[in-house]
């Protein structure tokens, strides 16, 4: 696997993008990859550190940043943008977790500046920045370096002329050795103590600074020609919150700064040692695939939370694109490969479904429903926090109006689709009778009070938007009646399965759910009407969908601004689709439909569907690897691996591509490789790209770790750890694969 990607160009129009790609995070903190030695609007994103916000309900805070530094040397202030670069590098080692910065500049007065630094956002301690840089000039002078807290970070707004600051300055210290800055979000939900010092070896003065903008430790030394001058910026921003908050940070960033640089990188790469042994996939014959595939994981696992009070976001711990919401995005796309690679953290995802469980029944309650409505967009609280309108002028005089909050409900039905998909991956007894069996009966029960029923139809299911997104308010959406319908059979089948069990049914009657109440979700099921199949075999995405202007574009082309100016403007007039819809259904209850089924489906929509949005490309690609359109699933492959890298949808500034990077690794599992499940036993039926010789990854299954490795025309599968037999059929064959044991199956 090659770990390391190396960008050599400074601009300040493309230090957005680089920032995003080349950010550091550990699931509680964020820090993007913006050069320290240059301003920027971005400061820290602190996971799950939310606060109201204008029109969009609530936001991830841009919180007070942390990693920059100010240079001056004799007297001249150092910076990219006004001085001669000689060279600027930067280098993500996404093995160890690490940014290295390389900057060699010319002053006004003719000095050369060299200046290299390592960055990292620690691994194990959840609180921790750390940079290590080193300074060397061609001539004597005076060496004076600002380490400042900057506290004048604030959000993008609907506008960009808008930014909102989200906290305000409660406390501002300094000692001897430290800065630190006590801030608190405007509605008084969070407070972050943040603490700062460097250290050096080196004779040097110290002093501090505070404005309105910054609090900060001055530096002052002479550095002698020719000498390289290394220091160690130390910061700690804990979100604890607590009466002793102040105390606290300052131990920690002592007891760090005690363990010493050397010490931390040691721990730091040791936790990605950890992760890549789990996560790591090889993939022999494409080293490009091979490095987009890692770059992508990296990131998604970057922006794993460490607890249960918030799921992974929209753009990550990188970005503040779709203002930190949690989505769709999460349990369809990522929760996937975290619960194959990483069950333990999948599950955090889910409970916080969970605790937000009752949030989900009072959204129901408000819009005239039953049971549990999980909202389009999710925040810390749990609400609805999709906007209704957002402006597009200062004045507000020009609005657009949103309705996925109010439509696109088949959230809930994921969301119960996933539930149902982590337990049958895990065996997860506890998580279940926790929390995923009330989850399945409260959105079971949602179902059965959105339907209304209709004479001719039956059971229908009004006024919604599908994952299509260009047609809304749509009667009988294919997708979501689908899951809608897989959502109310979960139902009946967890219920009656509970009733054998005393915990489940302890659950079951905390909810008060009833044989008759179940019976009920059966018939409304079994009777819930599905757009039909015309002669051709393919369903309608919707009613009345066969009835709108038909065209057709190229499947490898991407967005709508190749289309015409017309067709643009009037795409919900039209069969375009946003993103994979019909075939996103198909895919998910693959068990449902023949192959024959899905291909006729596959080839309707694929040439309808713009890919609009980034998570339309891994569906369509698993769903075209299993039909054998091997070319069209490796393009779509290598352009979810590359999306963010080469900035594909002119987007990467506002965050990172996390549901393409889970889409992704379920390309390449359930696609090329072919990996399903059947109850405790696995079906393999891979379908390599030419290119590739062999896939090698690791995946826990039902409690045991296992290894696979794919070739063309073997399986080759050992369990690492494990105490149950596991079944395992490929090429037609059957296998037992004992504990320890390994099989290998051919054709």
């Amino acid at each position: 696997m090659r770990f390391r990607f190396r960008l050599s160009r400074y601009s300040p129009e493309e230090e957005a993008v680089y920032g995003t790609i080349l950010t550091l995070g550990n699931g509680h903190l964020g820090v993007r990859g913006e050069v320290e030695l240059e301003p920027t609007i971005y400061g820290t994103t602190i996971a799950g550190v939310y606060d109201d916000a204008p029109y969009f309900y609530r936001e991830i805070v841009n919180a007070p940043r942390v990693v920059g530094l100010q240079l001056m040397f004799n007297g001249e202030p150092l910076n990219l943008s006004t001085h001669k670069i000689l060279r600027y590098e930067r280098e993500l080692d996404i093995e160890k977790g690490t940014l290295t910065t390389w900057v060699e500049l010319e002053t006004k007065k003719g000095a050369r500046i060299n200046y290299e630094s390592t960055r990292i956002v620690h691994g194990k301690r959840k609180n921790l920045v750390i940079m290590r840089f080193r300074f060397r000039a061609s001539q004597d002078g005076l060496l004076t370096i600002l380490n400042p807290i900057e506290l004048d970070t604030a959000n993008p707004s609907y506008r960009e002329e808008i930014l909102v600051r989200h906290y305000s300055v409660e406390e501002l210290d300094c000692d001897g050795e430290a800065v630190y800055a006590h801030v608190r979000t405007l509605d008084g939900r969070y407070h972050v103590g943040i603490a700062s010092s460097i250290f050096t070896p080196w004779n040097h003065e110290r002093n501090t600074v505070k404005s309105t903008r910054l609090l900060g430790e001055v530096l002052t030394l002479n550095v002698e020609s020719g000498k390289e001058y290394e220091f160690v910026k130390y910061v700690v921003v804990s979100s604890s919150g607590g009466s002793d908050m102040k105390s606290a940070v300052l131990e920690e960033l002592r007891e760090n700064k005690r363990t010493g640089f050397e010490g931390l990188y040691e721990e730091h790469v040791e936790h990605w040692e950890k992760i890549w042994e789990r996560a790591g996939i090889e993939i022999e014959g494409d080293e490009d695939a091979e490095r987009g595939l890692a770059f992508s994981l990296f990131h998604l696992v970057q922006s794993l939370p460490h607890d249960s009070r918030i799921s992974l976001t929209a753009r990550g711990i990188h970005g503040f694109g779709y203002r930190g919401h949690v989505f769709w995005d999460t349990e369809i796309y990522a929760l996937p490969f975290f619960m194959a690679t990483m069950p333990e953290e999948a599950r955090r995802m889910l409970v916080y479904r969970y605790n937000n469980l009752n949030a989900a029944r009072e959204n129901a309650r408000l819009n005239g429903y039953e049971g549990a409505q999980f909202p389009w967009e999710s925040a810390d609280d749990g609400r609805e926090a999709t906007p209704p309108l957002v402006p597009l002028d200062m004045r507000g005089e020009k609005m657009v109006r949103i309705y996925t909050g109010e439509e696109e409900h088949h959230i809930t039905a994921d969301i119960a689709y996933t539930v149902d998909l982590y337990y049958r991956l895990t065996g997860d007894e506890e998580f279940i009778i926790r929390h995923g069996l009330e989850i399945i009966l409260e959105t079971a029960r949602f179902w059965a009070s959105r339907v209304r029923y209709d004479d001719k139809k039956g059971y229908v299911i009004e006024k919604v938007i599908g994952p299509d997104e260009y047609h809304e308010h749509v009667n009988n959406s294919f997708f979501t009646n689908l899951m809608a319908r897989h959502n109310l059979l979960l139902g009946v089948s967890y219920f009656r399965e509970g009733l054998g069990k005393s915990q489940w049914r302890e659950v079951i009657e905390r909810t008060g759910v009833t044989e008759r109440e179940a019976q009920r979700w059966l018939e409304i099921a079994e009777g819930l009407y599905l757009p039909p199949q015309r002669d051709n075999g393919v369903y309608e995405e919707f009613d009345g969908y066969f009835e709108l202007m038909d065209y057709t574009v190229d499947p490898y082309g991407l967005g709508e601004g190749r289309l015409p100016e017309e067709i643009r403007e009037n795409l919900g007039k039209t069969r375009l689709i946003k993103q994979a819809d019909v075939i996103a259904a198909q895919y998910l209850l693959k068990d449902w439909f023949d192959l024959d089924t899905i291909r006729r489906n596959f080839e309707y929509y694929i040439v309808r569907t713009t890919h609009a949005s980034s998570l339309s490309m891994p569906t369509y690609a698993i769903v075209a690897s299993w039909l054998g359109d091997l070319e069209l699933a490796y393009d779509y492959f290598m352009k979810c691996a590359y999306i963010d890298l080469k900035n594909i949808y002119g987007n990467t500034a506002e965050g990172f591509h996390l549901a393409t990077a889970g889409g992704l690794w379920q390309i390449l599992f359930r696609g090329f490789c072919g990996v399903d499940f059947k109850g405790n036993e696995l079906e393999i039926k891979p379908n390599l790209p030419e290119k590739w010789k062999s896939v090698r990854l690791r995946f826990f299954f039902r409690g045991s770790r296992l290894e696979l490795r794919v070739k063309h025309g073997e399986v080759h599968i050992k369990m690492l750890e494990g105490t149950k037999p596991i079944g395992v059929e490929a090429f037609g064959s059957e296998a037992i694969l004992q504990p320890g044991g390994e099989v290998v199956l051919r054709p």
